[in-house]
C-alpha cells in the first residue's frame, strides 16, 4: 500500500475532531453519506486535504493504491466510493455509494478519477470504504446475517475521507493598453486581474493569482524586455520612426493555468513635416518717405502676423500644425539691428519699434524684418488631439524697402 508524503500548502489538514463537526468544515455543507461508519477514520492520519491541482482527473488521489482484498474469508472485499461536489463537473454532484471494485485476497488493485472518465472540478470530498460479507460492518451496527444493512467500513489503511481542490481554468484575460505616446516613444500597461477559478456554486474554488508574463516586440520581432511580475507594470520603447511596438501579457495561477498571450499594438507617432511658410508681410513707417535725419522713424510689420492652423493627413495620421508668430528681427539699413523687436504698431499709436537716422541717405536706407513662427503640433488618437510637440520655428522675410532719408536745413527768408 503506497501511502504518500502529504505536501505543504495553504490548505491544511482538517483538525482533529468528530465526524460531524469535520462535515461542517468543508464547502458545500454536506454531512457523511448514509450507512457510512467512519471506524477508526476520525484520527486525523486518515482526513486529508490534498494540495490544490489543476489536473481534473486528479491524479494524484492518495487513495489510488490502497483497494486490497482485505479478509480471506470470504476471499474478497468490496470497495465503494461516495463524492460530493463538482467531481463530475455538475453543481452539487452526489454520486451516491458506487462500487470500485471487488479486489480477491491478497490482490491490489489500482484506480484514480480518470480510470472512470470522471473529472473533479472546483472543491470534492470523497469517501472511500469497504465491505466484506463475512464480517459485515464494524461499529455494532452490523454483521453477517444480521437483518440490518451493514454499514459501510471506512477504510482504515488509507485516507477515507478526502477534500479535492482543483483549479483548471486560467484567469481573467489581462488586457493591456497603450498609455503613453510621443514622437519617439510608446508605453504600455494593463490592469490587475483575477483567478476565474473552477467549479460552481458552494464547490467554487480559486486557487488566485500568482504572476505575469510580459514582453515587448518591434516589427515582430524577437521579444523584448521579457520579465514576470506579480502586478501589471509599465513596458516603454523607443524604437526608430515608424515601426510597430506591440505589448504581449499572459496571466498565470498559482497553478500554472494561464491565458493565451493577451496583446496590443502601437506605434510612436513622428513629427509632420513642416507646413509651407506663412506668405510674407510688408513694413510700413511714420513719417512716410522720405525721413529726416535726426527725426525718430516709426515702423511695423502690415499686417501683423497673424496665428495659423494647418491641417495634413500624413502615413494615416491626422495632424494639426500650429504656427504661431512670437516676434521679429529688424534691420534698418545703416548698420543698426534690433533682435526680436517685435511687429511694432501701426501709427497713430506708438510703435515698439523706433530708428533715428543720423545722417541722410540718398536713394535711402534698406529696411528689413524677419518674422519668427514658433510652430507646435498635435495628432488625433481615439477622437482626442494629443499635443502640443515642438516642431522647431520658421523665419520669414517681411517684404522691405528703401527709405529715403534727408538732412533739413536751415534757410533765412527775409523780411519784405
Amino acid at each position: 500500500m503506497l501511502r504518500p508524503t502529504i505536501v505543504s500548502c495553504f490548505l491544511v489538514l482538517l483538525a482533529l475532531a468528530p465526524v460531524s463537526a469535520l462535515a461542517a468544515q468543508w464547502g458545500s455543507s454536506y454531512g457523511d453519506p448514509a450507512g457510512f461508519c467512519p471506524a477508526l477514520s476520525w484520527l486525523p492520519s486518515t482526513y486529508l486535504s490534498l494540495p490544490p491541482t489543476n489536473d481534473p482527473s486528479v491524479g494524484n488521489n492518495p487513495e489510488q493504491d490502497t483497494f486490497f482484498g482485505y479478509h480471506p474469508v470470504p476471499g474478497y472485499d468490496d470497495w465503494y466510493g461516495y463524492w460530493y461536489g463538482d467531481f463530475r463537473g455538475r453543481p452539487g454532484d452526489a454520486s451516491g455509494w458506487q462500487l470500485i471494485r471487488r479486489v480477491d485476497f491478497p490482490e491490489h488493485w489500482h484506480w484514480n478519477f480518470a480510470d472512470w472518465g470522471w473529472a473533479v472540478h472546483g472543491h470534492a470530498k470523497q469517501y472511500i470504504a469497504y465491505y466484506n460479507w463475512t464480517f459485515g460492518g464494524q461499529c455494532g451496527m452490523g454483521y453477517h446475517g444480521s437483518p440490518w444493512p451493514a454499514p459501510y467500513m471506512a477504510d482504515v489503511d488509507g485516507y477515507p475521507v478526502l477534500d479535492i481542490y482543483v483549479d483548471s481554468v486560467p484567469p481573467q484575460d489581462p488586457e493591456p493598453r497603450i498609455t503613453t505616446v510621443s514622437p519617439a516613444s510608446i508605453s504600455f500597461g494593463w490592469n490587475a486581474v483575477a483567478d476565474r477559478g473552477d467549479g460552481a456554486g458552494a464547490d467554487y474554488f480559486a486557487v488566485g493569482m500568482d504572476h505575469y508574463s510580459s514582453w515587448l516586440t518591434v516589427n515582430s520581432g524577437p521579444p523584448q524586455d521579457r520579465a514576470d511580475s506579480a502586478q501589471p507594470r509599465l513596458l516603454s520603447a523607443s524604437p526608430g520612426p515608424g515601426a510597430t511596438v506591440c505589448a504581449h501579457v499572459i496571466a498565470y495561477d498559482k497553478l500554472g493555468n494561464a491565458t493565451a498571450p493577451q496583446s496590443a499594438c502601437g506605434r510612436p507617432v513622428g513629427a509632420p513635416p513642416l507646413p509651407p511658410a506663412p506668405s510674407a508681410t510688408g513694413i510700413d513707417v511714420n513719417p512716410p518717405p522720405p525721413g529726416l535725419a535726426g527725426l525718430e522713424t516709426w515702423m511695423w510689420v502690415d499686417p501683423t502676423p497673424a496665428r495659423l492652423t494647418p491641417s495634413e493627413t500624413v502615413g494615416g495620421i491626422q495632424y494639426r500644425i500650429v504656427q504661431e508668430p512670437v516676434t521679429a528681427d529688424w534691420d534698418f539699413g545703416d548698420g543698426s539691428i534690433l533682435p526680436a523687436g517685435g511687429f511694432g504698431s501701426a501709427y497713430p499709436a506708438v510703435s515698439g519699434v523706433r530708428h533715428q537716422y543720423a545722417a541722410q541717405s540718398r536713394p535711402g536706407y534698406r529696411i528689413s524684418a524677419t518674422v519668427r513662427y514658433n510652430l507646435s503640433w498635435w495628432w488625433l488618437s481615439d477622437g482626442s488631439w494629443l499635443g502640443p510637440y515642438s516642431l522647431g520655428s520658421q523665419l520669414v522675410p517681411a517684404t522691405g524697402f528703401v527709405y529715403p532719408v534727408q538732412q533739413a536745413q536751415p534757410e533765412l527768408e527775409s523780411l519784405g
